[in-house]
């Protein structure tokens, strides 16, 4: 932050990429109070935020618990957030998708999580692997097998396999009795 205050000091402005990387190094150090006054300066500074900054955003509030969080003077949680971004002239993409989907599974909110989904693809994007995986494991978590293979399904109807986080879980919980072998048949 001193550097960017010396930046400031001798009448340098980032740009956007600059801010986006102050917001990220916050929130990767736990710390959202700066990463949000830090957003809250690009916006004072007039630099436009990109969906890069608000995935940024996204990505720190709901990776530090912070889905409702203060954020730019009014009370905002990262579903607001999300919510206007096509107010704020900025189109959602993939990975703003995939890091709702995922607080809403860091969460347990399943049911927001599958509407999301849904709507990600009426939206017109497609979703990755990272999204199927994602939503595998929390429904693995959450003991709903059969929403599982029904996303396993189309995750290998689209192309995709799980990856190794997803395929420790379900060996984990083979391994403990939460699954039983039959379940096999679905990744097979």
């Amino acid at each position: 932050m001193e550097v960017f205050r010396q930046m400031s000091q001798r009448g340098l402005v980032g740009d956007t990429f600059t801010y986006n990387t102050l917001i990220q190094g916050f929130f990767q150090a736990d710390d959202c109070e700066h990463a949000q006054m830090v957003f809250k300066k690009m916006e004072f500074d007039g630099v436009p935020p990109s969906i890069v900054t608000y995935n940024v955003l996204l990505d720190g509030l709901c990776k530090n618990g912070k889905l409702e969080k203060a954020l730019v003077g009014k009370v905002e949680d990262g579903w607001d957030l999300f919510c206007t971004l096509n107010l704020k002239g900025v189109k959602p993409n993939v990975v703003t998708y995939n890091t709702m989907i995922s607080g809403f599974c860091s969460k347990r909110l399943l049911q927001e999580a599958d509407a999301l989904f849904r709507e990600m693809k009426v939206d017109g994007y497609p979703p990755s692997s990272g999204t199927y995986n994602t939503l595998i494991r929390a429904h693995l978590r959450d003991g709903d097998k059969a929403a599982s293979a029904e996303l396993i399904n189309e995750m290998r109807s689209c192309g995709f396999v799980g990856d190794a986080s997803t395929f420790g879980l379900v060996t984990n919980m083979l391994h403990d009795g939460r699954l039983d072998k039959s379940f096999l048949d679905v990744l097979s």
